[in-house]
C-alpha cells in the first residue's frame, strides 16, 4: 500500500526554535539558532483517487474525559487535513458541525466504532469516505527521591520531585462508503516520561530533558496530552494525506564574524548574499568546517542539493559530527529521488 515515490524540497520555513517558552539552543551570537526546511511527501498509503470528499466523526472514549479529548483529536484531525489540502488540493472536507446536525436528522450518533455505521453516516452525508475512531489517555503522578551530589556541603543530599507519565493512544480508521471497505486503520501511541528520553516517545519528553525541567515545573498533564494527540494525528494523516516533514538544522558560529553574519542572512531568506560571505570565511579559514556545514545548509535551503552534499561531505571530513553526517545522508537520498528544485515560497519568523 505504500508509495514509492519521492519527495521535493517544499516550503521552506526559517524560525528560531521556541521549547516551552524557552528558546533552546538560542544564541544571539550567530550560532545555535534554526533552520528549518520542509520537504513534500506522497500519502504512504494509496487511497484511491475516486476518494475526494471525506466525513470526519467525532471520536469516541471510555469516559468524560476521552470523550473530551477524542473530540478535541476529531477537530485537530479536521485542522491537519485541511491545512495539507489547501496546499496539495487533495481532499475535500465536510464541515464537521454540518455533518453532525445531517446525522442528528437521522438520530444517528455522531461518534461511533464500526464500519458499518461509518458506512450509514457517509451515505447520509454524501462523502467518499469517512474517518472515526477512539482515544485512550492516561495520566499520573508519582513523588520519587534521588539521592545527588551535594557539591556546597560536600557530600550527598536527597531530592524530591515529580515523575509524570502521560500517554496517548489514538485509533483512526477510513472506510470506503461505496465499497463498505476499510482503507486504512492506524493505532498510534506517543509517551511522555518525564524521568526518559526515548527515541519511540514523544519529543516532550526530549525538551524537558534537555532544559531541565522537573518536580512542579514539569509542563500541565493536559498540555502534554494535547501536543501527544497532534502528533498521533500527524503520522496518521501522513499515512492517508500529501504532507510536509520537516527537518531542523542549527547553524554554527564558525570563526569569523563573516560567518555569524551570513547566518542573520540565511535566517532572513538573503541565500544569495548569506553564501558569498560563507565563501569568504571559507577562504579565510579553509579549516572552518562550521562555516562549510552553514554553507551547505543554505545550499539546501535553495533547493541546491547537490552543492548542499559537497559542503556537508567536506564538512564530516573534516570533523566527523553525527550533526553533518546525517545531512550528507538527508540531501543524498533526497537528491537520489528528484532533481534539484527550489522552495515554492520562504519566509522568516
Amino acid at each position: 500500500m505504500r508509495s514509492e515515490s519521492a519527495g521535493r524540497l517544499g516550503v521552506l520555513l526559517v524560525v528560531i526554535l521556541p521549547t516551552w517558552g524557552i528558546l533552546a539552543g538560542c544564541d544571539f551570537g550567530g550560532g545555535g539558532q534554526k533552520l528549518q526546511l520542509k520537504y513534500d511527501r506522497p500519502a504512504q498509503y494509496e487511497i484511491p483517487e475516486r476518494i475526494r470528499i471525506l466525513g470526519i466523526a467525532e471520536f469516541g472514549g471510555q469516559g468524560h474525559q476521552e470523550v473530551k479529548w477524542g473530540e478535541i483529536a476529531s477537530d485537530r484531525l479536521a485542522s491537519q487535513l485541511d491545512a495539507y489540502n489547501k496546499q496539495f488540493n487533495r481532499y475535500q472536507l465536510v464541515d464537521r458541525k454540518r455533518l453532525k446536525a445531517v446525522l442528528d436528522e437521522q438520530d444517528i450518533q455522531a461518534a461511533f466504532s464500526d464500519s458499518a455505521k461509518a458506512v450509514q453516516a457517509g451515505k447520509i452525508a454524501h462523502v467518499d469516505a469517512m474517518i472515526y475512531g477512539n482515544v485512550n489517555v492516561t495520566a499520573r503522578d508519582e513523588q520519587i527521591t534521588k539521592t545527588t551530589v551535594d557539591v556546597l556541603n560536600q557530600g550527598v543530599k536527597e531530592v524530591h520531585r515529580t515523575k509524570r507519565y502521560v500517554m496517548a493512544a489514538v485509533t483512526f480508521t477510513i472506510d470506503d462508503v461505496e465499497t463498505s471497505k476499510t482503507l486504512a486503520t492506524v493505532s498510534a501511541t506517543r509517551e511522555y516520561d518525564s524521568e526518559k528520553t526515548d527515541a519511540n516517545a514523544s519529543k516532550i519528553a526530549s525538551v524537558t530533558k534537555l532544559i531541565g525541567v522537573g518536580g512542579s515545573n514539569l509542563p500541565a498533564s493536559d498540555q502534554i496530552i494535547s501536543q501527544l494527540i497532534d502528533e498521533c494525528v500527524a503520522e496518521f494523516v501522513a499515512k492517508i494525506s500529501p504532507h510536509q516533514i520537516v527537518e531542523t538544522e542549527t547553524l554554527h558560529k564558525g570563526k569569523s564574524e563573516a560567518v555569524k553574519t551570513a547566518n542573520k542572512l540565511a535566517l532572513t531568506g538573503d541565500y544569495a548574499e548569506a553564501l558569498d560571505l560563507y565563501k569568504t570565511a571559507i577562504a579565510a579559514h579553509p579549516d572552518d568546517h562550521e562555516a562549510i556545514f552553514d554553507c551547505g545548509v543554505t545550499y539546501e535551503a535553495m533547493g541546491k542539493l547537490g552543492e548542499a552534499e559537497k559542503c556537508y561531505d567536506k564538512a564530516f571530513k573534516m570533523e566527523p559530527k553525527d550533526q553533518y553526517l546525517h545531512a550528507r545522508k538527508r540531501v543524498r537520498v533526497e537528491n537520489a529521488g528528484s532533481a534539484e528544485k527550489a522552495p515554492t515560497t520562504a519566509a522568516s519568523e
